[in-house]
């Protein structure tokens, strides 16, 4: 049985999913740093705070469910939760570094606006790949922490 499964299954993995297959495990796991952050875990947090009943009986009745349904909440806040969310700091960051200088004249900032215009979508890229891999402080955090 065990054989047939992997003359069907193997086959598949080698023509075309095996580079998909590796990639997505590779940013599962690498995306697993940002979930360890109690800030990062929004969907295990939603879940906790409006699905756990309060008795320690039900709690131990529905650990069968409760783990299945935890990993799940784990696996979408690393893969899908939270590279959403860090779009738009990853985008604050990149105008940060490139487009907003406020001791630079403007000829200076005409001749570098080209240059940031190439640069913008690599930085945001990088930023962006950045933020979704490494529980990093949004930027609303940031910003009053410095004040």
């Amino acid at each position: 049985m065990i054989g047939a499964v992997k003359k069907r299954l193997i086959p598949l993995l080698d023509q075309s999913g095996a580079a998909s297959l590796a990639v997505a495990l590779l940013v599962l796991v690498l995306s697993g740093c940002t979930v360890f952050s109690e800030d990062h875990r929004r969907t295990v947090d939603w879940l906790d705070a409006h699905l756990t009943p309060e008795s320690s009986g039900a709690r131990a009745a529905l650990l069968p469910l409760a783990i299945p349904v935890g990993v799940g909440g784990l696996v979408t806040d690393a893969v899908l939760v939270n590279p959403v969310l860090c779009i738009d700091d990853a985008w604050g960051d990149t105008v940060e570094l490139l487009w907003s200088s406020e001791d630079e004249s403007n000829m200076r900032r005409a001749l570098f606006a080209p240059l940031a215009a190439v640069a913008t979508p690599f930085v945001f890229a990088g930023d962006w790949f950045w933020r979704s891999l490494w529980p990093i402080e949004p930027r609303q955090e940031l910003g009053e922490a410095g004040s």
